[in-house]
């Protein structure tokens, strides 16, 4: 609408078409409101997609990485078992040769508490049980039993 200098309004649309024009924006306005909500609903459900894909991805690489892992340790079997047979005569059975693994293993795991132990005398170690019975507080009594 424009205003003239003798102050009436003209305007190039009739107040019909006017009302049209009015109706589209508002329309344009709300379809495009619609959409807006549209995606934003569909982010979830992309994100979900996204993740689902991701897992399987993960999970194929995990697969491929634990068959290498297979197929090395397979290669590394056969390497030993070639050595083992190139020599002419085999020391070790298997049950032997597990039997001394496990001796090891525990060997290992004794041996860091006995060479704690072999510095300690047996005053000492009737000293420190004493004062352990005497502990009431738990953190205290086990940081004392560590050292």
């Amino acid at each position: 609408m424009v205003e003239t200098r003798k102050g009436t309004v003209t305007s190039p649309y009739t107040a019909e078409r006017q009302e049209k024009m009015v109706a589209l924006v508002r329309e344009n306005r709300e379809r495009k409101e619609r959409e807006k909500q549209v995606k934003l609903k569909a982010i979830p459900d992309e994100q979900a997609t996204k993740m689902r894909e991701l897992e399987e991805e993960m999970e194929k690489k995990k697969k491929v990485a634990e068959e290498e892992a297979a197929v090395e340790e397979e290669k590394e079997r056969m390497r030993i078992e070639s050595r083992e047979g190139s020599s002419g005569t085999k020391r070790d059975t298997d049950a032997e040769t597990e039997k001394k693994i496990s001796e090891w293993v525990a060997n290992l795991s004794l041996g860091e508490g006995e060479e704690a132990e072999s510095n300690v005398t047996e005053d000492e170690r009737a000293a420190l049980v004493s004062e352990l019975a005497a502990m009431t507080d738990p953190m205290e009594w086990r940081e004392r039993e560590e050292e």
